[in-house]
């Protein structure tokens, strides 16, 4: 079946409606293009405290904490996006605060990835990231490394993932960095399909999976229960 005719259909949708995240981030605020160079900044200092032995034992206060806070302040899209950072040592994970050896691969993985200059190398430098099997590091990490290289990497995130999942009819998982790479295969495609309705940047396509993901953008045969229904009024209302 060709999807084309409602890819454009939702397209369409997204891009006229004024509370969208196209509107409200993507294209309608300043704040979005400063965010791109504070986060490289802050990467590029969280690369130096790793190399310094300066990067702490925990999130809380660390230059990583000030990125995800960067990050997280880039509207509703990225809301929520350090929660997977945040140290939990019963389950010690993300491991990369007390673990010297997984924090230095972690560092030098954000260094060759902040240098890194085409998509090859950044697709292997995930690739060997994920070989790693550092516990609780998964494609989150894609939040950060779409500010460093916005044309190539999507953000990831839970409503993006569902977003994906309700438009492509997939049934990809979170935390698993094979998943998000095949993912970015789908999405680039659909970019490079829609790339006069859509944009470059990745940002664009990543605001509509999110809408689709939100359940603020609902596709035809979307099966919605009565409770979703309420929630989704409730948030119409709220957004209008």
């Amino acid at each position: 079946m060709d999807q084309q005719p409602l890819i454009n259909e939702i397209i369409e949708k997204y891009k006229l409606d004024p509370a969208s995240v196209y509107n409200t981030w993507f294209i309608g605020s300043d704040e979005r293009l400063k965010a791109f160079r504070a986060i490289r900044r802050g990467v590029s200092q969280v690369i130096d405290d790793i190399k310094t032995e300066k990067f702490g034992n925990d999130f809380k206060g660390s230059s990583l904490d000030f990125v995800l806070t960067a990050i997280t302040e880039q509207k509703q899209v990225f809301e929520g996006a350090a929660h997977p950072f945040y140290w939990k040592p019963k389950m010690r994970i993300p491991d990369i605060y007390e673990n010297q050896t997984n924090k230095k691969a972690f560092g030098q993985f954000l260094e060759n990835c902040y240098y890194a200059s085409n998509e090859d190398q950044l697709i292997r430098e995930i690739i060997k990231l994920d070989g790693l099997k550092i516990k609780g590091l998964g494609p989150a990490v894609a939040s950060i490394l779409y500010f460093l290289h916005p044309t190539i990497l999507p953000p990831f995130n839970t409503a993006i993932v569902n977003g994906f999942n309700y438009l492509f009819r997939d049934k990809k998982k979170l935390g698993s960095w094979q998943e998000y790479l095949k993912m970015r295969e789908i999405i680039m495609k659909t970019n490079a399909d829609n790339k006069d309705q859509l944009s470059k940047d990745l940002g664009a396509i990543a605001g509509l999976l999110f809408e689709i993901g939100s359940r603020n953008i609902i596709i035809e045969g979307q099966i919605i229960s009565d409770e979703d229904k309420v929630k989704l009024l409730k948030q119409y209302n709220k957004r209008h």
